[in-house]
């Protein structure tokens, strides 16, 4: 993980907490072209990008009612275990997500 000088600040946490904003175009343009920048330099977040276009992509093709409501579960467990997991996401929410 990337740490600016001085600040201790954790980039990668950042960027990573940024993600769907950055997908959706919710950024104002500095951050956005901030995170393109680290993106671009960092593959370990590039990668993480990846996968969150790849899932998107992936779930973005069911139909209401495709999935039963044991999987409907495990997938809110696995999304609030990351949440758990990286509490940077948590805050990069802003509260504007259930």
């Amino acid at each position: 993980m990337k740490r600016r000088r001085g600040g201790g600040t954790r980039t990668c946490e950042h960027v990573l907490a940024s993600l769907t904003d950055y997908l959706e175009g919710a950024l104002p343009p500095a951050r956005h072209r901030a995170v393109m920048r680290h993106l671009n330099a960092c593959p370990g977040c590039a990668r993480r990008l990846d996968q969150l276009r790849a899932t998107i992509a992936a779930l973005g093709c069911l139909r209401a009612g495709t999935l039963t409501p044991a999987v409907l579960a495990a997938l809110h467990a696995g999304f609030a275990r990351e949440r758990e997991r990286n509490p940077a996401r948590r805050r990069g929410a802003r509260g504007r997500r259930p």
